[in-house]
């Protein structure tokens, strides 16, 4: 999980020379860059002030990320690795219904708001400043995470249809993000969507999110229904 907690200041003429030490100050620079991102969440904030607030020379910065966009391309597959996590340890009934997933699905995401800020800049300015073979180590860990995840949810559903689970945690992260970026717009564009004329294109996004998510996940039971007899569609559409 993402620390909470600033963790013991390093000194800058102190090198890290254990794993331990190499981790704790590679955590630092994450959780720096994550802080800066938040005060100004429209911009990258530079490896220069990266280093400045989290008291480590900017060469060492250098020596664990090679550009700040391989610093936000790993806090963005932390908050991936934690997402997943999270919604697997959120659904705990033994035959769960669609409320249940989509709830397991929203709620890290309604609680930190960082992750959908980043993932709104991965592919356009992220991802496109990030060293070929970083990129494809980090695509080839979030296709392992999707698999892991939808592998565990079909245990949870009792079913072994694990790959098309793969599909609707793509699609429903995709559903997301288009969401999450429609209802948080740039202050200025969300002053202009204040009008009530212009509501409908500021949709709020935990109740829409739930709606879409439940129209996708819930077509997707009903056809699961008639081959396994124990699907609960769950309120969503009573």
């Amino acid at each position: 999980m993402l620390a909470e907690a600033t963790p013991p200041p390093i000194e800058k003429s102190k090198r890290a020379r254990s794993a331990k030490d190499k981790e704790q100050k590679r955590e630092l620079i994450l959780m720096t860059a994550g802080q800066l991102f938040d005060a100004e969440p429209d911009v990258l904030p530079t490896a220069a002030a990266i280093a400045t607030q989290s008291g480590i020379a900017k060469g060492t910065v250098y020596l664990y990320f090679k550009s700040k966009e391989e610093i936000f391309l790993a806090l963005l597959e932390q908050h991936f690795r934690n997402w997943y996590a999270d919604i697997t340890q959120a659904i705990v009934s033994e035959k769960p219904d669609a409320d249940q997933i989509i709830n397991a699905i929203c709620h890290y995401i309604e609680q930190q708001p960082q992750f959908f800020r980043l993932a709104s800049l991965s592919h356009s300015v992220i991802e496109q400043n990030v060293d070929i073979k970083i990129l494809m180590g980090y695509k080839n860990r979030m296709a392992q995470m999707v698999k892991t995840t939808a592998q565990e949810l079909a245990a949870k559903l009792g079913i072994d249809d694990h790959e098309t689970c793969s599909q609707l945690l793509v699609r429903s992260y995709a559903m997301l993000l288009g969401i999450w970026q429609i209802s948080t717009p740039p202050e200025k564009v969300e002053r202009i969507l204040s009008a009530p004329s212009l509501k409908v294109l500021k949709p709020e996004f935990s109740e829409e999110s739930q709606l879409s998510l439940g129209q996708l996940w819930c077509g997707y039971l009903e056809q699961t229904t008639a081959k396994n007899g124990f699907w609960k569609l769950g309120k969503l559409f009573n």
